[in-house]
């Protein structure tokens, strides 16, 4: 099949699952991998398990912050395929971790989140001090 022949199929809201902080995609994609008896580094796999998909890792929230599941699946749906994202991921390294590889590819909407963020957590406080001023 030629690069440009592959059929790229967009993330659908539905098909991801949300359990202890790991959000994963559960829906059907191209090339999408299938549970072998035995894993590559010598695990036998149940046998119920043998033959079916295997669900997409998308991401682990754990921490609170300016990125949200909510914010984070919404700009994967908008800027990638499942396809797109499954090569992003599988290129290794410090640039196919989940955020950076949406932070790779839509910068703005990064840095917008992280100074929206930054500007309500600053509201509550009354004053800022800088580092040499020692609040008078």
């Amino acid at each position: 099949m030629i690069e440009s022949e592959k059929k790229m199929t967009q993330f659908n809201k539905s098909d991801f699952t949300y359990h202890g902080g790991y959000l994963h995609y559960t829906g059907d994609y191209e090339g999408r991998p299938v549970w072998p008896s035995v894993t590559p580094n010598g695990v036998n796999v149940h046998p119920t398990r043998v033959g079916k998909p295997k669900d997409l890792f998308i991401a682990r929230f754990k921490y609170g912050g300016p990125f949200t599941k909510a914010k984070f699946m919404k700009e994967l749906m908008n800027s990638f395929t499942v396809e797109e994202y499954v090569a992003e991921r599988n290129k290794g390294g410090l640039d196919s971790s989940p955020l950076q590889i949406l932070r790779n590819k839509n910068e703005s909407w990064y840095y917008k989140l992280i100074f929206a963020w930054g500007e309500t957590s600053l509201k509550d406080k009354k004053t800022v001090h800088c580092a040499y001023d020692h609040g008078e």
